[in-house]
């Protein structure tokens, strides 16, 4: 009699291949199985492969490194990589996801000269935000006019304040950096401590080393013109309505950007901005709008440009609230980054029309014609012209429709298009129904290529959003806070490169959840 066939009779390289299309999980858990595939399971091939096929491909972002990063990394460091990568994914679009670990901490700093404030909470935690590129690491709080970074290392339980900036007047709204190279980290608005109906507006640098925050630029005008903050982007700021940019190094100036005639239509305050590439996308109520990045690949765009080329398509019904969702894209150099993304941008915006409550999903396509023509862009008379083709296709009509709550508000989502918004929904809670503050967690996904019976591939499809399975968050409340509409949680923050979310409430408390 022959004898049975096992799988420890395939030489090394054939069981190396199995395991390169296997799971994260599976990997661990076929170490436990033998000391010879636990010896093979702790190669630095398998963790390499593995971070590249179930972490890069799939488009989730890479716990405290780069894709540059991954060749100079041994085999432990991209196991520990590829590992929470993968958990905070599978937790994510769990039946039931739950977090880890939690920290909860004070936010409340007590200054002497503290001005009576008119708000009906001095404690509320008015604004949470993790700074970009610190893999969650950095927490920034604002409570009142002291705004504070706490370190809140990963595996521990407690909080540590770092550096503090104490404002004139209270901090009305402030704005994080999105790119973690920029020396700026974020910027803030808060009322003139004299001056009715003036506001200062100023841009912080981090010192980690030093513990403290230093101001790059102050700007002083009127209310109107310099709120709301919209984006914060390597070296200039993007603010009012009509949009103004602020360059922020030498020589600096603030220039008009954007079509002004779209802030005289009713219903069209800006919702969401966002640079995409070489060209910044403006999210409005009832209109989209493109036009040049200030600032792309360490060169200011033509003043002039920042006006006149401008594209902008009008829509029917003015949305509440609204997220721009653009893919990661891994280059080797950003001279490599196309100017406008070869996958579709998303939109996500929220909708109340007849006592129907929808999000909306609206798709952005690249322009075919425009990516031909990224060479050679010139119009007749030889000037150069960012607009001259326009390098997306606007949308006709949404996407998708999905129906939300009518409580449904506060959109935050993450570069890897992880994210979610609050509602307010009943939950169960020793088999007792009760009232609650949830946090809803979406996923938009890239689109998925299609392939055709004759071989080639379909034609470009639309990103795909998906909803957790249950919510990620829950605090219960009252019946006088659904009411009346002031909830205990005030302010939330998604780091979605190590799977974070930070709560603020109005007690000064603030909680740190970890998903992976």
């Amino acid at each position: 009699m022959r004898p049975r066939a096992h799988i420890s009779a395939l030489p090394d390289d054939i069981l190396l291949l199995i395991i390169s299309y296997v799971e994260v999980k599976d990997i661990l858990a076929l170490r436990k199985t033998s000391r010879r595939l636990f010896n093979m399971s702790k190669l630095r091939w398998v963790w390499y492969d593995a971070m590249k096929r179930h972490v890069v491909q799939k488009g989730l972002p890479i716990p405290a490194a780069s894709v540059a990063d991954l060749k100079a990394l041994d085999a432990e460091h991209l196991e520990a990589r590829a590992v929470h990568a993968a958990r905070f994914h599978d937790n994510w679009n769990s039946a039931r996801p739950t977090s880890r670990k939690a920290v909860e901490f004070s936010a409340v700093t007590y200054v002497d000269d503290a001005p009576p404030e008119r708000s009906g909470h001095q404690s509320a935690v008015t604004h949470v935000s993790f700074l970009p590129g610190r893999n969650g690491k950095y927490l920034v709080t604002v409570v009142g006019r002291v705004l504070t970074c706490w370190e809140v290392p990963l595996g521990e339980s407690e909080a540590y304040p770092i550096a503090e900036w104490v404002a004139e007047r209270a901090i009305e709204q402030i704005v994080m950096n999105d790119d973690p190279k920029g020396e700026v980290v974020l910027a803030y608005v808060s009322g003139h401590r004299t001056l009715v109906g003036i506001v200062e507006c100023r841009a912080l640098s981090f010192d980690k080393f030093h513990g403290k925050f230093t101001c790059r630029m102050e700007l002083r005008a009127h209310r109107h013109v310099a709120m709301p903050l919209h984006v914060l982007h390597g070296d200039y700021l993007v603010f009012g309505d009509p949009m103004h940019v602020c360059f922020l190094t030498a020589p600096t100036m603030v220039k008009p950007v954007g079509k002004p005639s779209l802030a005289e239509l009713p219903d069209n305050d800006i919702l969401a901005v966002k640079p995409v590439n070489r060209y910044m996308l403006v999210v409005r109520q009832r209109a989209f709008e493109v036009i040049p990045a200030p600032i792309w690949r360490g060169v200011r765009a033509p003043y002039a440009a920042l006006v006149s080329d401008s594209a902008s398509i009008e829509l029917e019904i003015p949305a509440s609230d609204s997220v721009i969702i653009v893919g990661q894209v891994f280059a080797p150099s950003e001279d490599e980054v196309p100017d406008w993304p070869n996958e579709p941008v998303t939109v996500l915006s929220r909708y109340s029309d007849e006592g129907f409550d929808a999000m909306h999903q609206y798709d952005i396509l690249p322009n075919p014609k425009a990516r031909n023509r990224e060479a050679t862009k010139e119009t007749k008379d030889g000037a150069e012209s960012l607009l001259d083709c326009l390098p997306c296709i606007f949308p006709s009509r949404y996407t998708r429709v999905m129906s939300v709550a009518p409580s449904c508000c506060d959109l935050r989502v993450g570069p890897s298009g992880k994210g979610f918004w609050t509602e307010t929904r009943n939950i169960v809670v020793r088999h007792a129904k009760n009232p609650a503050r949830c946090l809803v967690g979406f996923e938009v996904r890239p689109p998925e290529s299609e392939t055709r019976v004759d071989g080639e591939t379909a034609g470009l499809q639309v990103s795909r959003v998906q909803l957790c399975q249950d919510v990620l968050y829950a605090r219960r409340c009252n019946i006088n806070e659904i009411l009346w509409k002031k909830y205990m949680i005030s302010s939330t923050a998604l780091e979605d490169t190590v799977g974070r979310i930070a709560v603020g409430d109005v007690t000064g408390k603030v909680e740190v959840l970890d998903l992976a």
